[in-house]
Order: structure tokens, then sequence, then C-alpha cells
């Protein structure tokens, strides 16, 4: 059985959420697989409703789509989808990361950076799925600390849409490591109550991210072209002004 950064007792929901994550990320399941309750349930030797209910949950998180009266299956996301989340979050992340800096207690932001070296521990494992539930925990934390409502919810709809690709892209060799870079210098800057570096060092973070990401869904594309931007059209539109 996994196990998180923390000791945790699992139900039998939790740990088929667990695998059917896990199949989803490693790639046994692909985008727009259709997905067997039955088979799950005999596959993991538990009962049809646990599969069902790790299901509901997964389609909150963004991997699995529910069609009532048709099935369930692994999400598919367009590369325009992929690529306007990555903007929407370049834009709120280094906002979340300042907030931070300043709404959270000096005992938080000493907190948060104290959890950086469980996180650089991971890394070094190459440990992708507790690297990915590190970084989770971690946002928790900077979104407690930045005592948003309204950057809570919105997190709340763009993570399911990114979380596959974040796994992927943590995936590439030699990527932990250049993340947990990034999160220290954004963990510094926290800890310093320095709003300036933290959104600094949390927008770069994200750029890098972002043409990470990209480079996953070019080279998925059927002519190897990237999928338009509202930023690469505003270029084209501004070239053509000259």
């Amino acid at each position: 059985m996994r196990t998180s950064l923390r000791l945790r007792v699992l139900s039998a929901k939790d740990v088929v959420i667990e695998e059917i994550r896990a199949l989803i990320h490693n790639g046994t399941m692909t985008s727009g697989d259709r997905i067997s309750t039955d088979e799950l349930a005999e596959r993991f030797g538990v009962s049809r409703t646990p599969v069902r209910d790790a299901l509901q949950q997964l389609s909150v998180e963004g991997l699995v789509t529910i069609t009532p009266r048709v099935g369930v299956f692994v999400r598919e996301i367009s590369p325009q989808e992929i690529t306007d989340v990555y903007q929407i979050k370049t834009a709120l992340e280094p906002m979340m990361a300042a907030w931070a800096a300043v709404r959270g207690t000096r005992e938080q932001r000493a907190a948060f950076r104290g959890t950086f070296d469980e996180l650089e521990r991971l890394a070094h494992s190459n440990d992708v799925q507790e690297y990915v539930r590190a970084l989770e925990e971690r946002r928790e934390a900077l979104l407690t600390m930045a005592r948003s409502d309204g950057l809570r919810d919105s997190f709340a709809v763009l993570d399911g849409r990114v979380r596959l690709l974040r796994f992927r892209n943590l995936s590439q060799p030699g990527r932990l490591t250049e993340s947990a870079a990034q999160h220290r210098s954004i963990a510094e800057a926290i800890e310093a109550g320095d709003p300036d570096a933290a959104y600094v060092a949390m927008r770069d973070h994200m750029l890098d991210a972002t043409a990470r990401v990209r480079l996953l869904v070019v080279s998925e594309q059927p002519n190897g072209d990237p999928a338009p931007t509202a930023y690469s059209k505003l270029s084209k539109r501004t070239e053509g002004a000259r």
C-alpha cells in the first residue's frame, strides 16, 4: 500500500482512488478509455461501491468523466484547454505566493519552509507520486496563509484539469530536482515575508512549468505545431501591424 508523507489509515475507497489514479498517471489508462466498474472491483478485490465512490472523487479531481447512462471515461483534455489553464495559473499562483508572504503568520511561514526538506528528499528519490502529493499539501498550506476564498475556489476548478499534466511533466528525467530548486526559492521568500521575491519566484516557476507542459502538448500534435494561445495570436497581430 502506498504511504503518504504522514501515516494514514486508508479506507477501501481511498485505496481504490490511489490505484486508479496510479493507472491513469502511468499511462495504463489513457485519455478517452472507458472504465469498467465491475472490472476494477474484481481487479482490486472489493465491492462495486468503493469503486463507484472512488470514481466520483476522481471526477471531482478532473481525472475521469462520468456520463449518465453512457459510462465512465478517462478525461480528455484539449491542447487549447491545457494552454488556457496554465496561463490562468501563471497569473494567479504568483499572487497566492505574495499574499502568503504577507498574510501568513511567522510560525506558518517558518513551518512552510520547514517542509522543504521532505520535498527535496522525495525529489532525490525520484518518487513522482509522493512528490506530487507533497506539492498538493504545500499548495494547501499556501492557500491557508493567503487567506483568500476566491483563490481557493479558482484553484479548485483549475487543478483537476492539470493534475495529469503535472504528473507527466514531473516524470521527465531530472525534472524533480529542478522543480525542488524552484520551490526552495519560493519557500525562502515566503519565510522571509518578502512578497515581491515570492511573487517573482513563483512566476518564474510557473513560466518554466508552462513551457515544459507546452512542449508535451506540442509533441502530441499530429503536425507537431503548438496549439495557438492568446499570447501567440496577439503576437501575430502585432507583427502584421508593423
